[in-house]
């Protein structure tokens, strides 16, 4: 993302305060086997990737769509390009019953 942005900006040049970026979807899991590589589902893992990475392209002025606000426990799990089911139930900054799993103000 970061990279994007930077080469939107150097392409658009003088006119680059009159680009609009939005970030369609992003977030990060709290639970459920989600893991890819080094990026490994977790509370602390998805606190520090909302303090470090959403809060600071919100104070760039982009408008971020976070995935999702709350768990959804009925969702099914999901197979991946390796094959592998995963859960896709505990990607909400708040719990199923509405409670927060960490500080989610900037």
């Amino acid at each position: 993302m970061f990279q994007a942005m930077t080469r939107i900006q150097r392409l658009a040049g003088e006119n680059a305060k009159n680009v609009y970026i939005a970030v369609g979807e992003t977030g990060w899991p709290t639970d459920g086997g989600s893991n890819y590589g080094n990026a490994i589902a977790g509370t602390q893992n998805a606190k520090t990737f909302h303090d470090k990475g959403v809060c600071a392209l919100l104070k760039w002025g982009v408008d971020v769509f976070y995935f999702e606000a709350f768990d959804e426990l009925w969702k099914p799990d999901s197979v991946g390009d390796n094959g592998k089911a995963a859960s896709e139930k505990h990607w909400g900054m708040y719990t199923s019953d509405r409670k927060p799993k960490y500080q989610v103000q900037c």
